[in-house]
């Protein structure tokens, strides 16, 4: 899984769970309600945006009992965790 389809399946696992739209996610995590929009599109994303939304991921969790280790830390962490280099 690359970053870009974890971004996507992390976001959609939270949104689900919240209860909000990927649109809200956006805003509330990097100021960009029309970031998935742009990204189903076929635009792309850079390290940094995604390590805003895992930071967003990880001190926003679902539930307080949330395992915290779900979410990495930022991208050098999931690209340990999945063999390639970040």
């Amino acid at each position: 899984m690359d970053l870009r389809e974890h971004l996507i399946a992390e976001s959609a696992r939270y949104c689900a769970a919240r209860g909000i739209s990927l649109s809200r996610l956006a805003k509330l995590a990097v100021n960009d309600g029309k970031f998935f929009r742009r990204i189903e599109a076929g635009g792309d994303f850079g390290i940094r945006t995604y390590d805003r939304f895992m930071a967003y991921l990880r001190d926003h969790p679902i539930s307080p009992d949330q395992p915290r280790a779900r979410v990495p830390l930022s991208s050098a962490a999931h690209a340990a965790t999945s063999g390639r280099a970040a």
